[in-house]
């Protein structure tokens, strides 16, 4: 259907199918078999043909005025698709495993790969800036210094309960009540500092238990402690023995912000990560 009605534009801008025909580098008597198609399906007439040229009809001329600005639209997007020969993007292994594959068919087709994974995503900022990738998915940093931003998204954290616990059975937690066991926190990032600064704040001395955010589940579960993991990963994981439960008041967030060092670019990313 696009070719016929790239046809049908081409035809109206020019007023002519003898000189549309020449700039579509196709035969006129092809150019009029397609027109004839297209107006069989449409099921009204196009053009009116006369010794002053070729003329839209009234229905063709309000279906010309409706389908133009999509056209351009659509020769847009693809004109910036084809700007990029490879789009390298850095992320984190969460939101690698748990965000984007939502938007794999889109970054695909525009020729996005993800080139870089750091477990503590400030350690993508050094290459972004010696350009050793082009974009990246940062928490907790809105600007970086000679790059393009915007945010993305918001999301809590939400408890890791053991099912032993009595807390399980609850519909949701304050951190206080979750102060009382052992903390298992990833060894450093935005979530440790910030379990910790409130442990502090707070004067509570509670245990503390470090392991990498794929290693959470498994002391959970084991009644060891527990974690705080991101909603994302929590709505889409199941791990027997551990109850996700939302923390009251949301009191640990996190914030992504998407980075490129080009403007075009960040507008090309941000479009699809932002897409409903």
């Amino acid at each position: 259907m696009l070719q016929p009605l790239t046809y049908f534009i081409k035809i109206a801008d020019e007023r002519s199918f003898t000189r549309a025909a020449k700039a579509l580098f196709v035969s006129q008597p092809a150019l009029s078999k397609q027109m004839k198609k297209l107006e069989e399906e449409l099921g009204f007439s196009l053009f009116n043909r006369s010794v002053r040229g070729v003329e839209l009809t009234m229905k063709g001329k309000a279906f010309y005025e409706d389908v133009k600005p999509l056209f351009s639209k659509i020769n847009q997007t693809v004109d910036r698709y084809k700007k990029y020969d490879e789009i390298r993007l850095g992320s984190t292994p969460i939101l690698s495993t748990y965000f984007l594959p939502g938007f794999y068919k889109q970054l695909h087709y525009s020729n996005v790969h993800v080139t870089a994974i750091r477990e503590d995503s400030l350690d993508l900022v050094p290459l972004l800036t010696s350009h050793e990738i082009d974009a990246a998915l940062v928490q907790n940093t809105p600007m970086i210094d000679g790059m393009y931003s915007t945010f993305l998204l918001s999301e809590p954290f939400v408890a890791a309960v053991p099912v032993s616990l009595s807390l399980a059975n609850k519909h949701e937690l304050t951190l206080e009540e979750c102060f009382r066991y052992t903390q298992i926190l990833p060894p450093t990032g935005y979530l440790s500092e910030q379990v910790r600064g409130i442990l502090a704040e707070r004067m509570v001395e509670s245990e503390v238990l470090e392991t990498h955010y794929l290693g959470m589940g498994g002391l959970v579960s084991l009644g060891i402690g527990i974690a705080y993991l991101p909603k994302m990963m929590a709505d889409t994981i199941e791990q027997k023995g551990v109850t996700f439960l939302p923390l009251k008041g949301e009191p640990l967030q996190r914030e992504i912000y998407l980075h490129a060092n080009r403007p075009d670019l960040l507008r090309l990313l941000s479009e699809f990560f932002t897409r409903d």
